[in-house]
C-alpha cells in the first residue's frame, strides 16, 4: 500500500502531467485527494486563470444520483428493489425492472447516445431540449433492449427515470434534492445543478462543433441548454468532485452497508473494436456498480469512480483504495484530442511508480 506521507513534488508533478496532456489547448484541471478527509491538491491549465475553473461533470452526475437514491431508501421513502411500474407502468415490462437495475444498467432501458435523431437535434436547437416525452418517445417508449436483468447498456434515460422518482417520492426538485443532501453536508461550494443556459454563465469557456447544423464552433455556456442531458447534469470544480468521491468512500455521505450495495459490481462487455493487441488495456475487468464504473483488476488495483463526457468538456475522477485510498479527478474544456481519463490515469501511473516515493522522511 502507498504511505501517504512518501508522496513529494506532488503539485509539480500534476502540473507536468496536466501541461503535458493539455498542450496548450484551452483549459483543464486537476486535482488530488491523498487520502478521505484530507484537502484536495488542484492545479490547472492556464495557470494565469486566479480562480479554479469549473466545467460540466456530465455523467459523473450519475454517482451523485445513485447516493441520492441510496438516501432515499435509507430514510424509507423507496426501495431499490422496487419495480419500476410503481411510477411508470407503460413501460414495457415495467413490472420487471427493479431501481437497481436501473442504477447499474441491466435494466434493458435503450440508450439515445447512438441515435441520429438526437444528435441532429441537439445541432438544430442547441437551446431547446427535448420534453421528457420527447426522450420517452425515441427510447423506453419503443421497447426494452432486451429482457431485464439478461444484459448490461449503459442507459441515460434509466437515470432520467430515476431522477424523476426521487422528485416524485420526495416532491422536492432534482436541483435541490442534490443540493441539501450531497452539497451542503459536504460544504462545496462551486457545486450545483444546472437548469438554464443562464446557469452555465460561470464556467470555463468551451467550444462546441456539436452545437450548429454546419459543424460551426460554439460557445457552449451560450447555447447548450442543460436540459440535453436527460438525467440531470452536475457542474463543479476538480477540487470538489474530488472531495465528493474521497467523502462517499470516508463514509461522510452513506453508511457502509449501503456503499457496499453501491459497490457490487457486474461486469461490462469489452467492445471488440477497444481491445488492442499491441498496447495494453488500461481496462482490464470493466464492471459496474450503482453509478459507479469500477475495475477490480486495473494496474493500480480496483478503482471506482466515472467519466462524464459532452459537447464542450470531459471528465473523470476516480479512487484507489489500493493507492492508500487517492481520489484524482481531471476535468477539460476541450472537446477533441484530450480525455480527462488521460490525466487522471497518468496521475495514478506516477502515483503508483517508485520515483512518486521520497526516501528522506
Amino acid at each position: 500500500m502507498t504511505d501517504l506521507r512518501d508522496l513529494t513534488n506532488l503539485r509539480e508533478t500534476l502540473s507536468t502531467i496536466l501541461n503535458n496532456k493539455a498542450q496548450d489547448r484551452d483549459v483543464a484541471g486537476v486535482a488530488v485527494v491523498l487520502s478521505p478527509g484530507m484537502k484536495p491538491e488542484a492545479v490547472w491549465h492556464p495557470g494565469s486563470n486566479a480562480a479554479e475553473p469549473a466545467f460540466l461533470a456530465y455523467s459523473i452526475t450519475k454517482t451523485f444520483t445513485a447516493v441520492l437514491l441510496l438516501l432515499l431508501q435509507e430514510e424509507g421513502l423507496l426501495n431499490l428493489e422496487d419495480p419500476l411500474v410503481r411510477w411508470f407502468p407503460t413501460i414495457d415490462r415495467a413490472d420487471y425492472i427493479s431501481l437497481r437495475q436501473l442504477l447499474n444498467h441491466t435494466a434493458g432501458i435503450p440508450d439515445y447516445g447512438g441515435l441520429r435523431d438526437y444528435h441532429e437535434a441537439v445541432r438544430a436547437t442547441p437551446s431547446i431540449p427535448w420534453s421528457f416525452e420527447q426522450f420517452a418517445a425515441m427510447t423506453f417508449d419503443r421497447g426494452l433492449s432486451f429482457a431485464p436483468g439478461s444484459g448490461w447498456a449503459y442507459s441515460n434515460p434509466g437515470y432520467l427515470l430515476l431522477k424523476q422518482i426521487a422528485e416524485a417520492v420526495t416532491g422536492i426538485s432534482y436541483r435541490d434534492l442534490i443540493h441539501d443532501r450531497i452539497i451542503r453536508p459536504l460544504g462545496l461550494r462551486r457545486t450545483f445543478v444546472p437548469e438554464s443556459i443562464e446557469d452555465l454563465a460561470s464556467l470555463m469557456l468551451a467550444r462546441s462543433r456539436f452545437l450548429a447544423t454546419d459543424g460551426t464552433p460554439r460557445d457552449v455556456r451560450h447555447f447548450y441548454h442543460p436540459g440535453w442531458v436527460s438525467h440531470g447534469v452536475i457542474a463543479s470544480t476538480p477540487s470538489e468532485i474530488a472531495l465528493f468521491l474521497s467523502s462517499l468512500f470516508g463514509d461522510r455521505l452513506l453508511p457502509r452497508p449501503s456503499l457496499d450495495e453501491m459497490m457490487e459490481l457486474v461486469p461490462v462487455p469489452i467492445p471488440e473494436g477497444d481491445r488492442s493487441d499491441t498496447e495494453p488495456l488500461r481496462w482490464v475487468k470493466p464492471s459496474y456498480g450503482l453509478g459507479l464504473m469500477a475495475d477490480p483488476a486495473s494496474a493500480w488495483g480496483t478503482i471506482l469512480g466515472h467519466n462524464g463526457g459532452g459537447p464542450g468538456y470531459s471528465a473523470s475522477v476516480f479512487y484507489a483504495p489500493d493507492l492508500g485510498g487517492i481520489t484524482v479527478c481531471a476535468m477539460s474544456a476541450v472537446e477533441e484530442g484530450l480525455q480527462a481519463e488521460e490525466i487522471v490515469f497518468a496521475v495514478l501511473d506516477w502515483i503508483a511508480s517508485p520515483s512518486a516515493h521520497s526516501s528522506t522522511r
